[in-house]
């Protein structure tokens, strides 16, 4: 599963992929999940990722991993669990946001 997370500052952030042991994503598609730590590099390579390559940790099997999804009307919200086959969380206006919701 790919599981992409922008959200450099979050304590479960390793090379730009998230390695919780689970996700919990909220009606209004916050990651409630994350967790700063302020001692993290704020540099996003992925941002210019056309000028310097960045460096991704390895995908995660979904099997080991739950995630929760409150997040009304989307298409991947299953009875509470995402059934997307990847997960991006992006930090926009300071928020980590669900960025694979669609509206259903």
């Amino acid at each position: 599963m790919d599981l992409k997370c922008r959200k450099t500052q979050c304590k479960y952030n390793n090379c730009f992929t998230c390695k919780a042991k689970n996700i919990t994503v909220s009606e209004k598609t916050k990651c409630d999940t994350f967790e700063l730590d302020e001692n993290k590099d704020l540099r996003d390579t992925s941002k210019c990722m056309f000028e310097e390559a960045p460096s991704y940790s390895p995908h995660r099997e979904k099997k080991s991993l739950k995630i929760g999804c409150s997040a009304t009307k989307c298409l991947f919200n299953e009875k509470g669990n995402c059934i997307a086959n990847g997960l991006t969380i992006n930090a926009i206006d300071e928020a980590p946001l669900c960025m694979t919701f669609i509206k259903n």
